[in-house]
């Protein structure tokens, strides 16, 4: 799984349609896309820019299954994230008229708690389940940084 460079926006740039109302999340797939990031970062600007250069890029990685990636706090009263990463078959039957998925694959959640996001997987899992089998797999370590 990538990389995810979670933004804190402060309040005044802060909307209802970021997660949680203020975390702008970057996914992040490559050692060149990290380090594109950083320069975009780094630039002087005279006014705010929305962080999305590689928003609408396609994603690299590719897999038939459905993966959901827990990325812990780094830090106190830092958030969980929840990455999703979607097949084809399933990005497939959104409508392509709207910013569904990032990278044309993720979904991403911002959680203030760990039950917060055990639950939200939950009712995935359920969700999905009631369409077609669901087989988990588990990994015990985190599948990246956040």
């Amino acid at each position: 799984m990538p990389d995810v460079l979670l933004i804190d926006v402060p309040p005044v740039f802060a909307s209802p349609s970021l997660p949680l109302g203020r975390y702008y999340p970057v996914i992040i797939e490559t050692g060149a896309e990290y380090a594109e990031m950083e320069a975009f970062l780094d630039r002087d600007r005279s006014k705010p820019v929305v962080p999305d250069l590689l928003d609408r890029r396609p994603s690299a990685l590719r897999g038939d299954d459905i993966v959901f990636a827990r990325y812990a706090p780094s830090a106190p009263d830092w958030p969980w994230l929840l990455l999703c990463r979607w097949p084809p078959d399933y990005t497939g039957m959104v409508p392509r008229d709207g910013d569904h998925f990032a990278r044309g694959a993720y979904t991403s959640e911002v959680f203030e708690t760990v039950d917060d996001l055990v639950d939200a997987e939950a009712r995935l899992l359920e969700v999905l389940g009631s369409h077609r089998p669901v087989r988990l797999a588990a990994s015990p370590e985190i599948m990246g940084h956040a």
